[in-house]
């Protein structure tokens, strides 16, 4: 009796499981073929507009070609992120690891979204230490990591209208903290945060589309490079993203 009780709860247990993971990726499928959507729709929407020659002020062709380029590289961060995705599930994921110097490369993600966090009226602090961090990392992946984080800054704590980066080295790592002034992480959520396919609201009319990959992709890719990612709350309220990389090699 005891066997068959045991054996019946794990089967119970089991079959909750598959469905709880079935439910979440319907939903992340739902959630990525709407986000696709959106962004396709616009850029057709304006690019029509363009090529009919139905606008005529200049200004409004700016504008235009303005919403293109920032819809188009919206659909190349999904892209980046489902092929990612894809990559690191399946262990195909390969790295080719250099001594990277961690505030300039800062710097250089950070313009290249100059653009939208401008437009969120976001302020950007970032106190560059005064002797170079070189961290030991992959390129393309640590460009992954931070586009993924500012871009979650940009999308649940732009309200905020605060960024701020922050530099720590310890003996054979290095620590960037990644703050806002958002409305932070319901309790609830707060293991969950960083898991795949995790998000706060996971509904197709969410404020804010989204896959719940970013910050998922973001700490693997750490991991696999020797780090980490983890979160906190922020002191005075918002959140707090923890970025750890290990130290350059004498290489």
């Amino acid at each position: 009796m005891v066997a068959i009780l045991a054996g019946g709860a794990l089967l119970t247990w089991q079959a909750y499981r598959y469905f709880k993971d079935a439910r979440q990726k319907t939903t992340f499928v739902s959630n990525v073929s709407h986000e696709l959507k959106t962004p396709l729709t616009s850029i057709r929407m304006y690019a029509e507009l363009l090529s009919e020659g139905r606008v005529p002020s200049e200004d409004k062709q700016n504008r235009y070609l303005g919403v293109i380029v920032a819809e188009s590289q919206r659909l190349a961060r999904l892209v980046d992120n489902v092929l990612d995705f894809s990559r690191l599930e399946q262990g195909r994921k390969s790295y080719r690891s250099e001594n990277l110097d961690l505030s300039d490369f800062l710097s250089e993600a950070i313009a290249s979204q100059q653009p939208r966090i401008n437009a969120a009226g976001i302020k950007v602090h970032y106190h560059v230490p005064e002797s170079a961090l070189f961290v030991r990392a992959d390129r393309d992946a640590l460009r992954q990591v931070l586009l993924n984080l500012i871009d979650n800054a940009l999308k649940y704590a732009a309200d905020g209208k605060e960024l701020v980066f922050e530099f720590r080295k310890h003996r054979s790592a290095v620590e960037m903290t990644v703050g806002d002034r958002g409305s932070g992480i319901p309790a609830e959520h707060r293991e969950k945060i960083i898991d795949k396919f995790h998000r706060i609201d996971d509904s197709l009319t969410a404020q804010q589309p989204g896959s719940g990959l970013g910050l998922s992709i973001a700490r693997r890719l750490l991991r696999d490079m020797g780090g980490n990612l983890y979160w906190r709350p922020r002191k005075g309220g918002g959140s707090c993203f923890i970025v750890e990389l290990p130290l350059a090699t004498d290489d």
